[in-house]
């Protein structure tokens, strides 16, 4: 577990979007909803060479099906905090988490993230969880956490809006890197359930450990029993 603030987590994104590149010519970062991530993209756009920016790939974990431009959209809020750093990247795949056809919109959503890296492999995915445990739109023992297709739609979220599209646990778990925030006390007790062990009914802890590394805030860490990490 590491201490916690946007520009320790945006040095560690770019670190490995920056390997990527060199390794492979471009690199893809996922990225979640909610307000979590704002500060880290506002930080990791300040940051970014025009080299690296030329070359990401920005996809998303999820997104709520609502029209393009409303207010409980990810990625409207997610690439407002990123302009507010700096330029976006070259190639950003906003989720058409907006078509009534939800399952062609997945299939679609796959085909980009296969169109970008054949392998479908992503280098680093920024994750988010909430107090449940669930992270994208897979939902504690929800039937969803089983399949093995890159992208599936939700129609069922105990969270609104029900209909959403998510990345599967399967993609996830093919990912480079995943890095992943606690912040305050209530996510802290969260991580470390999480940490104890794998849990379906705990979907952030299905990660893989050993490409998974934990950043948390003086309230998560206090929460979850480690030493409070200074940043």
């Amino acid at each position: 577990m590491l201490p916690y603030s946007p520009q320790i987590v945006a040095e560690a994104i770019h670190a490995h979007l920056d390997a990527a590149t060199a390794a492979r010519g471009q690199a893809l970062l996922a990225i979640p909803g909610a307000r979590m991530p704002g500060p880290i993209l506002t930080a990791l756009a300040g940051m970014m060479d025009d080299f690296v920016r030329a070359r990401l790939h920005l996809l998303w974990l999820d997104e709520r099906a609502v029209p393009r431009g409303h207010a409980d959209r990810n990625d409207g809020q997610t690439l407002a905090a990123w302009q507010a750093g700096g330029a976006l990247p070259a190639h950003v795949h906003a989720m058409p988490a907006e078509e009534a056809d939800l399952e062609a919109a997945s299939a679609s959503y796959a085909a980009t993230l296969r169109g970008v890296a054949a392998d479908g492999v992503i280098d680093c995915c920024l994750v988010g969880f909430g107090e449940d445990g669930h992270m994208a739109s897979l939902f504690p023992h929800h039937p969803a956490l089983k399949e093995v297709v890159d992208v599936l739609a939700i129609y069922d979220s105990p969270k609104p809006p029900p209909r959403r599209l998510t990345v599967s646990l399967a993609c996830l778990h093919r990912a480079r890197a995943h890095i992943v925030v606690a912040q305050g006390a209530a996510k802290g007790l969260v991580l470390a359930k999480a940490r104890a062990g794998a849990d379906p009914g705990l979907p952030v802890s299905l990660l893989p450990a050993a490409r998974t590394t934990w950043y948390a805030d003086d309230a998560a860490a206090a929460a979850a029993g480690a030493p409070t990490p200074r940043s």
